[in-house]
C-alpha cells in the first residue's frame, strides 16, 4: 500500500472559491514556497491571527506586492500553507507496500515510518490539531473543509496498511475502527510530545502495534461491534503483545512496558 497523494488526489483547493492560479517562474517558485513557509512557522506557534501580511512579509523577506500577486489575500496564504504541507507530508510517507513476514511486523513499520514523519513536519501538523479543534473564522468553512480531507486521507491510508497486515476487508466496521483507533492515538502522541520533551514520539507510539493486534481479535470475537469488557480487553491485550513480541514488533519479556502488563499481575 503506497501511503503517497497528491494535490489531485486531496483535492483539496480545487473544490474552493480560489482565484485565477498564479503560476510564477522558477524564481517565483522559491519567493511563494518562503512566504509559505514563513506563514507556516508564525500560525504554528502564535496562532493564525498572528500571522499578518506585515508579519509574513517580515519574516519571509519577501515584498508585500509579490505575497499579494501570489495568494491575493491572507486567508489564500493559510489555505495554500495547509494544501502545501498535506502534499509534503504525505509524499513523505515512505513506500510500504510489501508486507514482510506477520501482520505485527508490518505494523511496526507502518508506526515506526509514521513516528518519523510525524516529527519531520511538527508546524503542519500542530496547525492541523488546532484547526480541527478551534478552526479560525475565516474562509466560509474552507479551514473546516481542507482539515476533514486531510484527516479522511489519513484514515483512508491506515485502512490500507491494517488491510495489508491481516487482510481483512477494508471496508469492514472492524478495520475502519482500528484505522481510526490509530489515528486517535498517533494525534495524542503528538501533543503530548509538544508538551513533554522528555518523550519521543516513536517511543509512545511503541504500545500501538499490540494494541492494534488485540483490539482486532476482540471486534472480530464481537462482529465488528466495539462493545467489549475491560477484562476481555486487558487478556485480548496480553495474547496480542506476544504475538507482537515473536514477530519481533516488540521489546523482549524482560523489556515490556508496564501498561501492557497482565492484570493483576505486574508481568
Amino acid at each position: 500500500m503506497n501511503w503517497r497523494v497528491n494535490s489531485k488526489t486531496l483535492g483539496m483547493l480545487g473544490h474552493m472559491s480560489a482565484p485565477a492560479e498564479v503560476r510564477p517562474n522558477r524564481r517565483g517558485v522559491k519567493s511563494r514556497e518562503r512566504v509559505l513557509d514563513a506563514a507556516e512557522r508564525i500560525m504554528a506557534k502564535h496562532g493564525f491571527e498572528a500571522a499578518t501580511l506585515a508579519r509574513v512579509v517580515e519574516e519571509s523577506g519577501i515584498p508585500m506586492s509579490s505575497v499579494y500577486h501570489y495568494f491575493g489575500s491572507k486567508d489564500r496564504i493559510l489555505l495554500a500553507v495547509m494544501e502545501c504541507g498535506a502534499d509534503r507530508f504525505f509524499a513523505d510517507l515512505p513506500d510500504l507496500s510489501r508486507r514482510p513476514g506477520r501482520p505485527a511486523q508490518h505494523l511496526a513499520r507502518v508506526t515506526s515510518a509514521a513516528a518519523r514523519t510525524l516529527e519531520r513536519h511538527p508546524s503542519f501538523l500542530r496547525m492541523l490539531i488546532v484547526f480541527a479543534a478551534q478552526p479560525p473564522d475565516t474562509g466560509d468553512g474552507e479551514i473546516q473543509a481542507v482539515v476533514r480531507r486531510v484527516r479522511d486521507h489519513a484514515l483512508e491510508l491506515l485502512r490500507g496498511q491494517i488491510t495489508a497486515a491481516f487482510g481483512d476487508d477494508p471496508r469492514s466496521p472492524a478495520t475502519d475502527q482500528l484505522a481510526r483507533f490509530a489515528l486517535a492515538v498517533m494525534d495524542g502522541a503528538f501533543v503530548a510530545c509538544q508538551t513533554d520533551r522528555g518523550v519521543t514520539l516513536e517511543g509512545l507510539l511503541r504500545p500501538l502495534v499490540p494494541s492494534l493486534v488485540a483490539a482486532r481479535r476482540a471486534l472480530l470475537a464481537n462482529g465488528g461491534a466495539c462493545t467489549w469488557e475491560c477484562g476481555d480487553l486487558g487478556r485480548t491485550v496480553t495474547r496480542g503483545r506476544g504475538e507482537a513480541r515473536a514477530a519481533g514488533a516488540l521489546e523482549p519479556e524482560g523489556e515490556a512496558h508496564p501498561w501492557l502488563s497482565e492484570p493483576g499481575t505486574g508481568r
